[in-house]
C-alpha cells in the first residue's frame, strides 16, 4: 500500500434530501421544454395538454400566467426575472413539483399553495427570500408539501411559527442562507432530515424541538462554539454533522440514548473530548475528529462495537491508546495522519497490527523531520 496524502476533511453530504430538487430523478412525458426563453412572459392555456413545463433559462421572464388546467403536475423555471411565485399558481390544482430557482423571489407567502392539495415538493433554491408569510390564522389547512428547498437565499431568522401547516414535511433544506436564531419551539412531526448548513447561527437551543421523526441534522459551517442544546431528545437521530464550527469541547456522553452513527466534529477548534461514562457504549459506527487542536483523546471508556471509521487526521495527538484492537471492524478507515505520534508509543503496537490493517501511511512527507517507524517496504509512520 502506498503512503499517499489524504483527503481533507469535508461536510456529509444529505441522505434523503439533497441540496435541490434536483436530487429527485424526473421521468419526462408529455413535457414542454425550452432551454432559452427569451420572451417576459409565458402563459399555460386551459386547453394545453402538456404535463411538465421546463423553462431551463429565461432571463426576462417576469410574469407566468396560468388558466386553469388539470393537466399540469410540474412546473420547472430557472434563471429568471420572477420576483414572487406567480399568484395564478391556485389555477393549477393537480400540480406535484413546483421550482423556480436562480431567480428574484423577495418573499415567500404560504397562502398561494392554499389550493395545491396535491403539492409535493417546493423548491425555490437561489432567490432572494428574506420573509416566510405563514398561513391565515382563520385557515386551518395543512399544506401537502414534502420537501421545501429554500437553500441559497437571503433569510436571516427562521420564523418556525410559518410553518406549522407543513406537518406532512420531511424535507427541509435551509443551507446558504444568512440565518443567525432558529426560533422554537419546532413542530414538524414527520420531517426526516433538515439542513442548516452554511448560516451564520451561533448557538442552537432546541429545547421544545418536537421533530420525533428526524434522523439527519446538518449543521455544518456555522458560527457554534457549544454544541447544539438538547439536541440528544430528538433520540431517533443517526446523522449529526457539526464540521467547521467553533466547537472547543465536545462531551461524548451527549450521544448516548440516541441511535447516531455517524458523528462529524471535524474543522472545529476541539481541544477537549471527554467521555465522563465509565463504561460508554453506543451503536456509533462513523466519527470524525479531523483538524482540531486535540492534544489528548482518551478512548479507555469506549465500547463502540459498530466503528468502522475513525479520522483523527490534522490534531496534536502523540498517541491512542490501544486504538489498535479496541474496535474489532476498523480496517483502512482508521485515518492517523498529520499528528505528532511519540515514538515509545508506536514501539508497543504489536508490528503485525500495523502491517494487517495498513495503518503504515499516515506521514505527508516523503521523509520525516524525526524519528520513523518502517511497517513494510515504503511504509512507514513518522514518529518522534
Amino acid at each position: 500500500m502506498l503512503c499517499t496524502k489524504g483527503n481533507q476533511a469535508k461536510p456529509l453530504s444529505s441522505k434523503v434530501c439533497g441540496a435541490d430538487s434536483s436530487f429527485m430523478s424526473v421521468i419526462k412525458y408529455m413535457d414542454y421544454t425550452v432551454h432559452n426563453y427569451s420572451a417576459a412572459t409565458f402563459t399555460v392555456h386551459s386547453n394545453d395538454t402538456y404535463v411538465m413545463y421546463f423553462l431551463h433559462k429565461a432571463p426576462l421572464l417576469r410574469y407566468v400566467y396560468l388558466q386553469h388546467n388539470v393537466n399540469v403536475s410540474l412546473l420547472h423555471i430557472e434563471h429568471c426575472s420572477l420576483t414572487g411565485v406567480p399568484r395564478t399558481i391556485r389555477n393549477v390544482p393537480n400540480l406535484l413539483r413546483l421550482a423556480i430557482k436562480s431567480c428574484r423571489i423577495r418573499h415567500l407567502d404560504l397562502n398561494d399553495f392554499a389550493d395545491l392539495h396535491s403539492l409535493y415538493s417546493v423548491d425555490l433554491t437561489n432567490n432572494r427570500i428574506v420573509t416566510i408569510t405563514e398561513l391565515l390564522p382563520a385557515s386551518d389547512l395543512v399544506l401537502p408539501i414534502n420537501r421545501l428547498y429554500l437553500a441559497n437565499n437571503s433569510l436571516t431568522q427562521l420564523n418556525v411559527r410559518a410553518l406549522g401547516a407543513l406537518t406532512d414535511l420531511h424535507c427541509l433544506v435551509l443551507e446558504g442562507n444568512r440565518i443567525e436564531e432558529v426560533n422554537s419551539p419546532i413542530a414538524l412531526p414527520k420531517l426526516e432530515e433538515l439542513s442548516l448548513r452554511n448560516n451564520r447561527i451561533k448557538q442552537l437551543n432546541c429545547t421544545g424541538w418536537h421533530l420525533p421523526a428526524l434522523k439527519y441534522l446538518f449543521c455544518s459551517g456555522n458560527r457554534l462554539s457549544i454544541a447544539p442544546i438538547e439536541w440528544q431528545s430528538m433520540w431517533r437521530i443517526e446523522v449529526l454533522d457539526l464540521s467547521f464550527n467553533l466547537l472547543h469541547s465536545f462531551r461524548m456522553d451527549d450521544i448516548y440514548l440516541t441511535q447516531l452513527y455517524a458523528l462529524n466534529l471535524a474543522g472545529n477548534q476541539l481541544t477537549s473530548v471527554t467521555t465522563p461514562q465509565m463504561h460508554f457504549r453506543v451503536p456509533l459506527s462513523r466519527l470524525w475528529l479531523a483538524q482540531n487542536r486535540l492534544n489528548v483523546l482518551d478512548i479507555s471508556r469506549w465500547d463502540m462495537p459498530n466503528l468502522w471509521e475513525l479520522d483523527v487526521a490534522h490534531n496534536r495527538l502523540t498517541e491512542l491508546a490501544d486504538v489498535f484492537v479496541r474496535f474489532p471492524n476498523l480496517a483502512p478507515m482508521m485515518i492517523l495522519r498529520n499528528n505528532q505520534w511519540s515514538c515509545e508509543w508506536l514501539a508497543r503496537v504489536h508490528p503485525n497490527d500495523l502491517r494487517r490493517k495498513n495503518y503504515g501511511c499516515l506521514s505527508t512527507n516523503e521523509t520525516c523531520p524525526a524519528g520513523k517507524l518502517t511497517v513494510a517496504d515504503g511504509c512507514w509512520i513518522c514518529c518522534w
